[in-house]
């Protein structure tokens, strides 16, 4: 039987998001998985409408994951091109904050939960699953006690937001401006960390320029978000973690993984490396890079839904 992929709408925070439930065509499902998306304006299925990019990364794996036997519920961010839309503007202001991206990943949890049961279904397995920055929001609910048989890391970072940041800029320059731009991006983060303004003869800068621009709201959620240290943040969790990265993921290099698993100490871990992937986990080419490499099409690599369901598979059952 083909799997359904049912639109939903997300309330949360003020805001109407597009949600979906993939369910498998043979029911009950193995189990259920909260996939949460990371930064920038990600709609449903992870595409990025407001730059013209459409990797489609979270509908690849939801259908990949339904697939083979499991329940995955996915929602769009809140920004331009996302669809999400405002029903409370008073809620709406103070849901844009990283605090509030925890918020609205606890209503998709209750959500998915809801779905099920409004269709008779239950699942032996509910699984927290997050993409790149959504993998530290999944590690954050984890470590507060939300109520999980285990969490997914796909592409994590293992430093905050900033330290991502201070890694990839210099990277993408030439090597002759690799020492120069690393002395001003160390300061312009030492100022959004502080909450000052960033030095003025920066913001022209190339390279950093459209950081020293944003605006007041998207520093202070840098600054949050920068503030919690994903690693530290998996290791207080006791359960089970499955850490799944790409070997050619330009964004975050293969270190970020083994920081990730030298934290967990001896805590349950399992980490599936797939060599060939980029960050969006799929085959990269050889000689694409940038943004390219992030705007990549085509289908997920589905050796990832296989890692992840068996290892949802493998959990004891609840």
């Amino acid at each position: 039987m083909p799997i359904q992929d049912i639109p939903l709408t997300l309330a949360a925070g003020g805001y109407a998001i597009p949600a979906r439930l993939s369910l498998p065509g043979a029911l009950p499902p193995h189990g259920a998985v909260l996939l949460v998306p990371g930064s920038l304006f990600a709609d449903v299925n992870g595409d990025f409408p407001a730059w013209n990019v459409f990797p489609h990364v979270y509908a690849h794996l939801a259908r990949q994951m339904a697939e083979r036997g499991l329940a995955v519920y996915r929602f769009a961010k809140l920004g331009p091109g996302t669809g999400s839309e405002i029903t409370d503007p008073e809620a709406a202001a103070n849901i844009r904050t990283w605090a509030g991206r925890m918020t609205i990943a606890r209503a998709a949890l209750a959500a998915l939960r809801s779905a099920l049961a409004e269709r008779g279904i239950t699942v032996p397995r509910l699984v927290l699953a997050g993409h790149s920055e959504g993998a530290v929001v999944v590690s954050v609910m984890a470590r507060d006690g939300v109520a999980t048989d285990g969490v997914v890391l796909l592409a994590a970072p293992a430093v905050g937001i900033l330290g991502v940041i201070r890694e990839q800029v210099p990277a993408m320059r030439p090597p002759e401006d690799r020492e120069s731009i690393t002395v001003d991006i160390d300061r312009v983060i030492a100022a959004i960390r502080a909450g000052q303004p960033v030095p003025e003869e920066l913001r022209d800068r190339e390279g950093i320029g459209g950081l020293a621009m944003m605006p007041p709201e998207g520093l202070r959620y840098m600054r949050e978000c920068d503030a919690t240290d994903p690693a530290a943040a998996i290791a207080d969790y006791a359960g089970p973690v499955l850490i799944v990265h790409g070997g050619r993921d330009p964004n975050l290099g293969m270190h970020h993984a083994e920081h990730l698993r030298e934290a967990r100490g001896s805590r349950p871990t399992m980490v599936t490396i797939f060599p060939e992937l980029q960050h969006m986990m799929k085959v990269l080419p050889p000689g694409i890079t940038g943004q390219d490499a992030f705007a990549l099409e085509g289908d997920t690599d589905p050796r990832v839904a296989d890692a992840v369901t068996a290892w949802v598979r493998g959990l004891p059952a609840t």
